[in-house]
């Protein structure tokens, strides 16, 4: 059994393609909390049931996509969501020390928390693959097994014994996939350019962004322009330009 799963991934690596067959998923309604309202739809997050053959096929390539970006440093270093020894902890000690330090000094702070709302099913693929090729240098066979992966996908909602028809995915990443989170933190690299072109200090934590600064309260003209800054960059991310820059 095991021989025949490894030249099953081996297999997928060497040719570049995906299995199509695997690229189906049956999506269940799972509420996110149980004290939301059971008969609210925005109550319940889509987790896609994907075949056992596939995720071990995401799972090998993600360790080494993993290894690359860690090899070669290409990851945002204010970026704690699924990276080894980085946590929802790492991201809010991070920025509370900056914000008592600024305090510290009796200077204003302006914290903004921005949230992506259903941020997985807004990845356009084309967008992606060009992310990878040119920030993560990924190419050849390479990237065309990525493209494979994300090409044919399709899903149905199950709910009880009832089956909806299949839909194509033509945007989005399966939530409840390996490679899913990590490709979303791919997607969003230019994030940490556009904010550090606006002098802002900030911390990411997948789709969760922290956004603050800080200024002594004394010196208007330097305040001034730090708000500047703010508005522009919450501007674009009202205008999507924070996913596509």
């Amino acid at each position: 059994m095991l021989s025949t799963l490894t030249s099953i991934i081996n297999a997928s690596l060497s040719s570049g393609i995906f299995p199509n067959s695997l690229g189906q998923a049956i999506i269940s309604p799972i509420l996110k909390k149980p004290s939301l309202e059971h008969n609210a739809l925005s109550s319940y997050r889509p987790v896609s049931n994907i075949r056992f053959v596939a995720k071990l096929i995401e799972k090998a390539v993600a360790t080494q996509l993993k290894q690359h970006i860690s090899l070669h440093n290409l990851d945002e270093p204010y970026q704690s969501a699924y990276k080894t020894h980085n946590s929802t902890e790492t991201a809010l000690l991070r920025v509370k020390d900056d914000v008592l330090k600024a305090m510290d000094k009796s200077h204003v702070v302006f914290l903004v928390l921005l949230d992506l709302s259903a941020a997985f099913d807004t990845i356009d693929h084309d967008v992606l693959l060009k992310r990878m090729n040119t920030k993560l240098g990924i190419s050849g066979i390479a990237l065309q097994w990525f493209k494979s992966y994300l090409s044919d996908r399709q899903s149905r909602v199950s709910i009880g014994n009832n089956y909806s028809d299949p839909v194509d995915l033509e945007y989005g990443l399966p939530q409840g996939s390996i490679l899913g989170p990590l490709k979303f933190v791919i997607y969003t690299l230019p994030l940490g350019k556009i904010i550090r072109r606006h002098a802002l200090d900030f911390h990411l934590y997948a789709d969760d962004t922290q956004l603050y600064c800080s200024f002594d309260p004394k010196y208007q003209v330097h305040g001034s322009m730090l708000l500047r800054g703010f508005n522009c960059v919450l501007l674009k991310s009202k205008s999507g330009c924070l996913a596509t820059s």
